[in-house]
């Protein structure tokens, strides 16, 4: 092999490289469970940390409880990498937000009195 080859092979091979790894993105889908978000009001959340989407969901609870309804169903389903998808991520900031979430406490009329028996 001379020198003219080798050098036209060595263009060949990074002509190659450089074209499959340049396709390599790791570019979120817009989910419906994000898009929902997204036209609440939150803006481009592909760069939002989850700390920013919990702080923004904080203040429309609603909207938290809506979005944990969306994301339970693909939480179960969901493989290791989606944790650190925009999805994963706002699906964990709502999780947090709506973990405590109390409802009205309800009794059943029945009152009682100390020492009674």
């Amino acid at each position: 092999m001379n020198c003219l080859s080798r050098h036209r092979i060595f263009w060949a091979v990074l002509t190659v490289m450089i074209s499959t790894t340049s396709g390599c993105s790791t570019a979120d889908n817009h989910s419906a469970i994000v898009q929902t978000v997204e036209q609440a009001g939150a803006g481009d959340l592909s760069k939002t940390s989850t700390e920013g989407m919990r702080q923004w969901l904080a203040s429309r609870r609603q909207l938290a409880i809506e979005v944990e309804g969306m994301c339970k169903p693909v939480r179960e389903k969901a493989t290791a990498e989606w944790a650190g998808t925009t999805e994963g991520r706002l699906c964990d900031a709502s999780r947090q937000l709506t973990f405590f979430r109390s409802g009205p406490v309800t009794g059943d009329g029945k009152t009682y009195l100390p020492g009674a028996k």
